[in-house]
């Protein structure tokens, strides 16, 4: 993922090998857990963290491990000479062919993939938003999760990252599975975050928005990350004295925000509160109340497995609202246990599935049911709006679509009487007796 600010590549400063490292040595590295593991390569980097990626892509290219990765005290800048950089990484393997394949992989990983970015004009305040799309050996075992999955890695000065690790926690559905509290060895902190990789890559997004944000207005008692990531090259911009603030359809530059435009994605889009994106979000917003109002309903009358199915299509509507601002793609998905066909087959086929036939919500049902409907009648609001607003977006129309109709596949279940409430099933018409506890259709 790379990000339209300007990046702060590493230099590598050196690269040797040992084909077979003297016994005592190996011992001090750990390495007599790997018998028969003797030939080293060493490198040192101007960047720790950009190395440390690197010395996980050096894990996928040959069958190497790390046996040794430390930063130095201060960082860079006070090297302790011309070749030690800020850090230093060791690869251990059987052989010498193993070791020169991942110093390859490492090198080019640092040319052409990880490295910093500044936030600032003048290249003085250095980040590092970086993702990994599938971790190796390395850096999986650094934050605890399996071989393959995504990482955002993300690291900032002290106070930068933890603010960017808020805005990137609230951004998608990650998990931060291990934080490095400032300051560390370089004066940094940050952490690994770990989920899908569409949403590592919204956190970081989130995460290099946030340091940006603090790089422009560092003392600001009022400005605060969005949950959702700003859109990077919110920098200050246009000629020196220009407003803070541009029109997006005029380009017009303002040096104090209207009340009657808003941010599209940034600073330097401002728009009407009338554009079709921003009509979008309040039925989002709508959609996201109705669904919470619904919850509130099902756990007053003690259904928590319903409870617990609607928080899956809460966190959907979330998904997509944050991908609708970053732009990023909304990724796969399902809910209550089915994709997306599954979910379109039982809408279809809830009289087999629970003997419920079309059915239309009456006073009888109860709370639960009218809040369902509801719901289910501001999704396909939604749906409208997000037709209006973002014709071409396929991915967020199908997540839309299928909330509709999960929606009402949960009212059918309910009145099927297959949550979790105290009550008798309550059935779609009069007379209507619950059908055997099989689910004919399997899984829904």
């Amino acid at each position: 993922m790379k990000l339209d600010l300007r990046p702060i590549k590493p230099d590598v400063l050196a690269m040797r090998v040992i084909p077979r490292v003297e016994d005592q040595l190996a011992g001090e590295l750990g390495l007599k857990l790997q018998p028969g593991k003797r030939s080293l390569g060493l490198l040192t980097c101007t960047s720790d963290d950009a190395l440390y990626v690197a010395l996980d892509e050096g894990t996928k290219a040959a069958p190497v491990e790390v046996a040794y990765a430390r930063s130095f005290y201060a960082g860079a800048s006070h090297s302790s000479g011309p070749l030690s950089g800020e850090v230093i990484g060791i690869f251990v393997a059987e052989d010498l062919e193993e070791i020169q394949a991942a110093l390859r992989a490492a090198k080019k990983c640092l040319e052409e993939d990880a490295w910093f970015y500044a936030a600032d004009e003048r290249g003085e305040l250095a980040f590092f938003p970086h993702v990994v799309s599938s971790t190796g050996r390395y850096l999986s075992a650094q934050a605890g999760i399996e071989p393959g999955q995504p990482l955002a890695y993300l690291i900032a000065p002290p106070l930068e990252s933890i603010l960017g690790l808020d805005a990137a926690l609230k951004a998608g559905e990650t998990t931060l599975v291990r934080w490095f509290g400032p300051p560390s060895e370089t004066n940094f902190g940050g952490g690994y975050l770990t989920g899908s990789l569409p949403d590592c890559e919204a956190a970081a997004l989130a995460f290099a928005a946030a340091v940006v944000d603090v790089a422009r207005s560092p003392k600001s008692l009022t400005r605060a990350a969005r949950a959702a990531g700003e859109i990077l090259g919110s920098r200050p911009s246009g000629p020196e004295g220009a407003g803070r603030y541009r029109v997006l359809a005029t380009g017009e530059r303002l040096g104090t925000k209207p009340d009657h435009l808003t941010h599209l994605v940034d600073d330097e889009s401002l728009v009407p509160k009338t554009h079709p994106r921003i009509e979008l979000r309040g039925k989002m917003d709508l959609l996201e109340g109705t669904i919470l109002d619904a919850q509130v309903a099902a756990h007053a009358e003690g259904c928590r497995s319903l409870v617990g199915d609607l928080d899956e299509v809460l966190t959907l509507v979330r998904r997509m609202v944050g991908a609708e601002v970053t732009g990023r793609p909304l990724g796969p998905f399902a809910l209550c246990g089915m994709d997306p066909e599954r979910i379109r087959w039982a809408s279809h086929h809830t009289h087999e599935l629970y003997g419920v036939p079309f059915m239309y919500p009456s006073v009888r049902h109860g709370l639960p049911v009218a809040k369902l409907n509801l719901a289910r009648a501001m999704s396909r609001e939604a749906e409208r709006a997000l037709l209006v607003a973002l014709p071409d977006r396929q991915d967020l129309l199908l997540a839309i679509n299928r909330i509709s109709s999960v929606l009402y596949v949960i009212t059918c279940k309910y009145v099927a009487g297959r949550y979790d409430s105290a009550r008798r099933p309550i059935g779609p018409v009069k007379g209507w007796r619950p059908p055997p506890k099989a689910d004919l259709g399997g899984g829904a």
